[in-house]
């Protein structure tokens, strides 16, 4: 075979390809356990980040896994009935326990298993708002907790189409689960400058102090969260429950507001938020009734 003959110079290639290619695959393979170890860091910070937490405070309290574990804790919730669902997503995807299934559920990948699985669930062209086409019937909920242990701000995963992606962040909410303490994507493809502006500090900003809910967000009679008013309006926001557009990116921040809707409505979220407001007022209740028999033994 001649050394610059055509049959020799295929021979290297196809050599050099073999070589590159096991590397690549090599290395692909040995880093997957740091890669899974880097995502799960990155959504822990934006948890932390989204509560509240400056990054000064961060490195302060010993980095991020460390305020994470102090300070938050997280539940899985069936999201059709708000109802805590640990135990139910252990048996359902075969984790040997609690721990690990809070450790190893992944509700995106649960998103995509199809419906007779248990797992998920299609949603018709009303309810999907977001543009899912299927959502997983159980999700996390993360909650900041003070030194006391009492709740200071529930943090929920929200996701939703855009123009050219599908957005992924964090909402935080007050203790009255009707005020934004913050807003944070961490994850999509959105045009940089347009509705990759999404990301700006100062319009994520303004979400603070913005209510989510009309009348109060009182629980209507059936049990169920009133109407989500918060949106991303055209133009400048004049209420309590708007916020600035994008310039020039209309679908992405038409896209925002129809996530929010979703997932802190009937369809999302709602039942938990219902839930836990109820609980709170029958906990104020039990409260007022204690301090006024003991004014009367007084």
């Amino acid at each position: 075979m001649l050394r610059d003959g055509i049959p020799n110079t295929i021979v290297v290639a196809l050599g050099v390809c073999l070589v590159c290619s096991l590397l690549v695959s090599s290395a692909a393979i040995g880093l997957r356990g740091l890669q899974a170890t880097n995502r799960a860091l990155d959504i822990k910070a934006n948890i932390v980040t989204v509560a509240g937490f400056e990054r000064e405070q961060i490195r302060e309290s010993g980095g991020v896994e460390n305020v994470f574990r102090e300070r938050f804790t997280q539940t899985i919730i069936r999201l059709e009935t708000g109802e805590e669902a640990i135990d139910e997503v252990r048996e359902l995807f075969g984790f040997a326990t609690r721990e690990e299934a809070l450790l190893k559920y992944d509700q995106f990948k649960a998103s995509k298993a199809p419906p007779r699985e248990e797992k998920s669930t299609v949603l018709n062209r009303r309810e999907d708002l977001a543009g899912l086409s299927k959502l997983e019937k159980y999700s996390f909920v993360y909650m900041l907790t003070d030194e006391q242990g009492e709740i200071t701000k529930y943090i929920l995963p929200i996701r939703g189409r855009g123009l050219w992606s599908t957005l992924k962040g964090f909402i935080s909410l007050e203790p009255d689960l009707q005020t934004v303490a913050g807003i944070t994507f961490y994850e999509h493809a959105e045009t940089p400058g347009l509705g990759g502006e999404v990301d700006n500090p100062g319009w994520k900003n303004q979400w603070a102090g913005k209510k989510v809910y009309a009348d109060g967000g009182t629980i209507t009679s059936e049990g169920q969260v009133p109407e989500v008013k918060l949106n991303v309006v055209k133009g400048q926001a004049s209420d309590e429950f708007g916020v600035d557009g994008l310039a020039g990116a209309t679908i992405t921040a038409r896209g925002v507001s129809d996530m929010i809707e979703f997932w802190l409505g009937n369809e999302g979220f709602g039942p938990y938020i219902a839930k836990m407001k109820q609980q709170q007022a029958q906990s104020e209740s039990a409260k007022a009734t204690v301090t006024e028999e003991g004014a009367a033994d007084g």
